[in-house]
């Protein structure tokens, strides 16, 4: 097990948009969360964040284009609800920490 590799930079803005491929389904945040668990001791789901529009289309274009939906929210959104987003591996990735998992899921 590894730790998750944190980038050391300023707290993303509140109007980062986070995007993640797919739905926020309940099942699939649960075991992506228990898979980052037993590799990095964390519970959390990868996300990337855009901070314009046209960042966020070259997101869906190039990264996540084989997703038929996309789940976009702000970070501040993510923050009020009482979640932590964490700047992790290379720009533009980011880890929504769930570290309470079920109340977390619901919450998310």
């Amino acid at each position: 097990m590894t730790a998750l590799r944190v980038r050391n930079e300023r707290r993303a803005p509140d109007s980062l948009m986070v995007v993640r491929g797919g739905d926020l389904s309940e099942e699939e945040i649960r075991r992506d969360a228990l898979r980052a668990h037993r590799r990095f001791g964390e519970y959390g789901i990868s996300v990337l964040g855009a901070l314009s529009e046209r960042a966020l289309d070259e997101i869906a274009r190039e990264v996540l284009v084989h997703f038929e939906v996309l789940t976009v929210l702000s970070a501040g959104v993510l923050r009020r609800s009482g979640l932590e987003l964490r700047p992790t591996f290379r720009r533009p990735h980011y880890t929504v920490l769930l570290p309470v998992l079920d109340e977390d899921v619901e919450r998310l």
